[in-house]
């Protein structure tokens, strides 16, 4: 029996599903008390260098950032609209302009596309596809299956060119990203973006992903047959909707289609 058995339209989320980023092809610097790959010393050579912003205040302006952000995007509280609306790359980067300084509006919203863009490009320039992604989706594809990614990303112009550093660009029907949907996996509004072109509806889909909650019991809820790729074995921790397959990586899904 096939995972695909009944299933019209195969979802695929991006990040550690169909591709990952090789961080030891991008620059160190550090971070609090740890050294992390980053694309900041890129950023920072092309961007602000000349403007005389010092790498270190820049890597405290970006740490103090992502410090708010994580509250806002991991909030329990409110409607799923609240709890899970994406918050673009240009807006994040507005804010830390603004730490850094930068308030002229024209400035702020040139310098801020310019980050957006310069990180996204070096993130691209590091993608590779995982192993066994594009002999999935052709298979998937072979079967009369369509297939779709659907990413929690906030930079959805870096789409296009991510796919194709990778690869698939022609082995997917449709892509939905959440910074241009406006709102994040497990919202079921982007789940419903990807599966709109299609007519389709979640009991005749799958999803695959690498993460619980947005991932598997996300799309679980609606009545998607999911996958959950799960490398380091993690127990199942929400009360309801499990994954209908669980793998360790996705290349296993071949002997399952």
């Amino acid at each position: 029996m096939s995972l695909l058995d009944g299933v019209d339209v195969a979802c695929f989320d991006l990040f550690d599903t169909l591709i990952r980023i090789d961080t030891s092809q991008l620059p160190s610097v550090r971070w609090g008390s740890e050294e992390i790959r980053t694309t900041l010393p890129i950023v920072h050579e092309r961007i602000f260098a000349e403007r005389n912003i010092p790498l270190d205040r820049l890597v405290n302006a970006v740490r103090s950032m992502w410090a708010t952000m994580r509250l806002e995007l991991n909030r329990e509280e409110g409607d799923d609209d609240e709890r899970w609306a994406e918050v673009s790359a240009v807006e994040k980067y507005r804010r830390m302009l603004a730490d850094l300084g930068v308030r002229d509006p024209d400035e702020v919203e040139t310098v801020a596309t310019a980050v957006a863009d310069t990180h996204h490009a070096t993130l691209v320039s590091a993608a590779h596809a995982v192993e066994g992604a594009a002999e999935l989706l052709e298979r998937v594809r072979e079967q009369g299956v369509r297939t779709v990614l659907v990413s929690n990303w906030d930079h959805a112009p870096a789409g296009p060119a991510m796919l194709a550093q990778a690869g698939l660009t022609d082995l997917l029907d449709h892509v939905v990203i959440s910074d241009a949907v406006g709102v994040r996996k497990p919202h079921p509004r982007i789940f419903e973006a990807a599966l709109a072109p299609f007519d389709a509806t979640p009991d005749r889909a799958l999803h695959v992903g690498d993460l619980a909650v947005s991932d598997a019991w996300g799309a679980g809820r609606l009545g998607f047959k999911t996958v959950w790729i799960n490398p380091k074995a993690k127990p199942w921790s929400e009360d309801a909707h499990p994954p209908t397959l669980t793998v360790e990586r996705l290349a296993d899904l071949l002997d399952h289609v």
